[in-house]
């Protein structure tokens, strides 16, 4: 048991990549905001953390692996789609593993795609602005105060987990040998995190690493100025560094979009809560970066994108309290 403080546009020409840089918005009137998100200093993802979950792996660079499970985020969409998996489960009574049944296919998926284990999700009590690293704290602790009779489940492939996640202990995989069966054993693994409500778009970017998806969710009235990203070089899979999605939207473009986001705040609840609109979004990329430094992620494409949102709702907020004020 663990604790660490839904599933899964326009193309791109018009923005140019090494235009974004996180800019300093203009202060905020009787806010208690940071400019920007800290980061912890987190360590790097080993490789003999990647073969205590599967001594098989090949020996090779821990990024061409990283680059490799995403090339396989669709089949591993696939793998599910044959699972009949539970939503949920009593949270008082949950077993050690469950045996998912398997739907018959004509062209079934590979075994490496299916999911190794079960995430049984709960929220910690820690406040999101101060996430816990994983500890042996009991998942059961949280079942005598939780609201919620049930806890939700999350299929989760534990080499993905061990390429991003150096706060969590390795999860072994072990596969059965019968490929013929009809169900498949998944081991349960309870897991604490300071914000259950973002724990699954930040688990679908572990594995398909779109961030457009990911600022669709933090900004759902801007969701269609996220174009889908271009297809990838491959330069991530020899060790090069490709640039993060966010590095194709200018200043210009920021403003801009926080002007908009303003204006769906005005929208929704009119002058008077609008702020209050705004600050929500706040409260959403804060429950995000949390989850995020509890699990000890470390890519970059995912905090640019943490750093992009923050900002753009900081300058919203600057813009609103400006023509407020």
């Amino acid at each position: 048991m663990f604790q660490v403080a839904s599933r899964p546009a326009a193309p791109f020409s018009e923005m140019s990549y090494n235009h974004y840089q996180p800019t300093q918005p203009a202060a905020l009137p009787s806010l208690n905001l940071p400019e920007r998100l800290k980061r912890p200093a987190f360590k790097e993802v080993s490789r003999n953390s990647l073969l205590a979950v599967d001594p098989t792996l090949p020996n090779y660079p821990v990024e061409f692996i990283k680059h490799h499970l995403k090339t396989r985020a669709s089949e591993m969409r696939r793998a599910l789609s044959v699972m009949s998996i539970m939503s949920s489960l009593p949270r008082s009574h949950l077993p050690s593993f469950l045996d998912v049944p398997l739907m018959p296919s004509a062209n079934p998926p590979n075994s490496s795609d299916f999911p190794t284990h079960l995430l049984a999700i709960s929220a910690s009590k820690i406040a999101p602005s101060s996430p816990s690293t994983p500890t042996a704290v009991s998942f059961a602790s949280q079942a005598g105060s939780s609201s919620s009779a049930t806890v939700p489940l999350y299929p989760a492939h534990a080499l993905v987990l061990a390429a991003h996640c150096t706060a969590l202990p390795p999860l072994p995989i072990k596969r059965s040998d019968d490929e013929t069966a009809a169900t498949m054993r998944l081991p349960i693994v309870p897991l604490t995190v300071p914000n259950g409500e973002t724990f699954p778009p930040l688990h679908a970017f572990l594995h398909d690493k779109r961030a457009d998806k990911l600022l669709a969710f933090l900004l759902p009235s801007l969701a269609s100025r996220f174009p889908r990203p271009a297809p990838s070089s491959g330069s991530s899979s020899r060790g090069g560094q490709e640039p993060p999605y966010v590095a194709g939207f200018s200043p210009d473009h920021l403003y801009k979009f926080a002007q908009e986001l303003v204006s769906a705040a005005y929208a929704a609840a009119g002058p008077q809560g609008a702020a209050s609109g705004l600050m929500a979004h706040t409260k959403v990329i804060n429950s995000l970066w949390a989850n995020t430094c509890a699990l000890g992620i470390t890519d970059e494409e995912l905090w640019s994108t943490i750093d992009f949102a923050w900002t753009l709702v900081i300058t919203a907020l600057a813009t609103h309290a400006r023509d407020r004020y």
